[in-house]
């Protein structure tokens, strides 16, 4: 699912990149954070708005703050859930790069004993034979404050994961031209 602020900001990123300047992670994040609530509490609050003026005598204003008072909320929200839901991916699928992650930019350093190489499965973990705890198990055992420290290496390490999904995507391509090319 491709967020368009998040499009948006990234192109803003690669922008500044090409220039020289790295955005730094909590960057951003406040960035995005601010153009998704923005957004919905502008959109909603103007639906409002004009349902307002249109249906009940109240006038646009007081259903326009509501409406932007619930855009906020429900902005925030659902980027929350969204960044949460990158962690918890990166957590699961690339554990070794969100470790490291939280290690040299959040200063954060994970136990040495978690299961960062994907072997502790969960069949393995109901037999008894493996009982490691990974680093998504790590992170929501820790709380809201770990979590925050999760996503925020999670935004620092989304580059190099998209990069790599990049060049994953290009050797898919590649095969199918290669095929191509030689059945012509």
């Amino acid at each position: 699912m491709v967020d368009s602020n998040a499009a948006h900001f990234d192109g803003l990123s690669s922008l500044i990149t090409l220039g020289g300047f790295a955005i730094p992670a909590r960057a951003r994040f406040v960035a995005k954070f601010v153009g998704s609530s923005l957004f919905s509490s502008l959109t909603l609050g103007l639906v409002a708005g004009q349902t307002g003026a249109a249906l009940f005598s109240c006038g646009p204003l007081i259903p326009f703050m509501a409406g932007s008072c619930i855009g906020y909320t429900w902005g925030c929200i659902g980027y929350w859930r969204q960044c949460k839901n990158m962690t918890m991916a990166y957590a699961k699928s690339y554990p070794k790069i969100l470790a490291h992650s939280l290690c040299t930019n959040m200063l954060l350093v994970p136990p040495k004993d978690l299961a960062l190489d994907g072997s502790s499965d969960v069949s393995e973990t109901i037999k008894g034979t493996d009982s490691k705890m990974t680093l998504d198990e790590w992170i929501v055992e820790g709380g809201i404050g770990r979590l925050s420290y999760a996503i925020l290496a999670a935004q620092s390490c989304e580059e190099d994961i998209q990069e790599m999904h990049k060049s994953e995507r290009q050797k898919i391509v590649d095969k199918y031209s290669g095929g191509i090319v030689k059945n012509s």
